[in-house]
């Protein structure tokens, strides 16, 4: 009897031990920034700092909210400075029709690093990574210029320390 107990909780142990394991896993990080559904990497635009959209085709407030963001982008203020990569959750594949706004099929694993409480999301951050605004909601043309101009600022606060 005491064996069969045994067996049994060994089995039990086992079983708990294995399931641990799968979990552990499947929230595993990429050692890329941001990767598209296949699990290919997302380029990064280098010497800028990058406004990460995440979003999704069935997103009313995404699509209202897409013009603003690139006729922000392409003004020349802040052409120079920044570069945009949309992250479409509600998308099979990548769309780089357009070189400066391409937009990637986003892979659940990117919501580790960038947590996503819902569409539109978005965040400003430097060319390695480091998170400098996040914006949760569409933005308004005045709203964004705002972030921009303070994201700018707290770059160059990091840069001068060479964070």
């Amino acid at each position: 009897m005491l064996k069969a107990l045994s067996v049994c909780l060994t089995f039990i142990l086992f079983l708990f031990n294995a399931g641990c394991k799968e979990k552990k896993e499947s929230i595993t990080v990429s050692k890329h920034i941001l990767i598209n559904k296949e699990g290919k990497p997302i380029p990064l635009p280098e010497g800028k700092l990058i406004v990460i959209n995440f979003m999704a085709y069935s997103c009313g407030s995404c699509m209202k909210e897409l013009p603003v963001i690139k006729k922000v982008l392409s003004s020349s203020k802040y052409r120079d400075k920044f570069s945009f990569i949309g992250c479409v959750i509600d998308a099979d594949k990548d769309d780089l029709k357009d070189k400066d706004f391409p937009f990637y099929s986003c892979n659940r694993a990117n919501f580790v690093r960038f947590p996503v409480p819902g569409t539109p999301t978005t965040y400003v951050i430097t060319p390695k990574g480091k998170k400098l605004i996040f914006i949760f909601g569409a933005v308004t043309e005045e709203n964004l210029k705002k972030f921009l101009d303070e994201a700018l600022r707290k770059y160059e606060i990091i840069d001068k320390k060479g964070i």
